[in-house]
């Protein structure tokens, strides 16, 4: 039974109940389609407290001795506001007299459902719709016969071995020397080399020609008797010993002890060079110190 509620709310189209259909299936509750079953379970979980839908689902339970009626009892008695009333309909086969104030509930119920479904409708996205096939992915016809199958070079072309033939030369195929060729050859050796030897000599000769014939030509140059030199060489090479002075004389001279030299030639370099005055004057002190310290 389940299996076969269960396969009829998969292959159906759910209707809507009006206000007549939902009033007749009170007074008629054994009345009740599959549909209607389904469309009024539906309506319960979205209203709990729609008190005229959650009293027919119990009946209609109860009718067909659903093991749900138990579990739906127990909800009914938390959603009923008089329990007397759901007791006395669910045990009786009386129609209920009075059905105003439940055509106006079940109104509001569905105009709330239609709102609803509006608003759902407005903010669902819409279909996609697919393709059901692969498309064709497009592949260029090839032709059957494969490229590299042709020739690379043209049947006509000549072959490349022979046409290398053509353009070089062939060297000529050496032959065996005899004692003839040898000999000849060495003569032309000989002549050669007599060739060059002799045009060598032929060249220096006529270099030596050219110098003679220069002496010849230009009269030898000879120094002049008149001209006497006036400057005194040794004057040239004597020098102001001041200017021969140096820091390492000096110092020559305080190790052969000529102490009066060696102050001398530190007094030069002071004037020589002012900027090391102070250490030639330390230079003196120690000199002179030396020279007590020796008398």
């Amino acid at each position: 039974m389940v299996n076969q509620q269960i396969g009829i709310l998969i292959n159906r189209q759910i209707s809507t109940l009006t206000v007549k259909e939902f009033i007749e299936i009170i007074r008629h509750p054994y009345t009740i389609n599959d549909d209607q079953v389904y469309e009024l379970d539906e309506i319960v979980k979205e209203y709990p407290y729609f008190q005229a839908a959650r009293v027919l689902q119990l009946k209609i339970l109860h009718s067909e001795g659903n093991y749900k009626y138990n579990k739906a009892l127990k909800l009914a008695a938390v959603h009923v506001t008089d329990r007397s009333v759901l007791f006395d309909f669910i045990n009786s086969k009386t129609i209920i007299p009075d059905f105003s104030a439940l055509r106006r509930d079940f109104e509001r119920i569905r105009k709330a459902r239609e709102r609803k479904e509006a608003e759902e409708t407005e903010n669902t996205p819409p279909k996609v719709s697919y393709i059901d096939h692969e498309p064709r992915s497009y592949r260029p016809d090839l032709p059957n016969k494969s490229i590299f199958e042709e020739p690379i070079f043209p049947e006509d072309l000549v072959n490349h071995q022979e046409l290398a033939d053509v353009f070089i030369a062939k060297e000529p195929e050496e032959k065996p020397k005899t004692d003839a060729d040898n000999i000849s050859q060495w003569l032309e050796n000989i002549s050669e080399e007599h060739n060059e030897v002799a045009y060598k000599d032929d060249k220096v000769a006529e270099k030596f020609k050219l110098i003679d014939k220069f002496l010849e030509s230009n009269p030898k140059i000879e120094a002049s008797r008149d001209y006497v030199s006036n400057v005194n060489l040794a004057d040239e090479v004597k020098s102001d010993p001041k200017q021969l002075m140096t820091e390492t004389l000096a110092q020559v001279y305080v190790n052969q002890r000529k102490f009066k030299q060696a102050i001398q030639a530190y007094e030069i370099l002071i004037l020589k060079n002012p900027k090391k005055s102070a250490y030639f004057a330390a230079q003196i002190e120690n000199i002179k110190k030396l020279q007590q310290n020796n008398l």
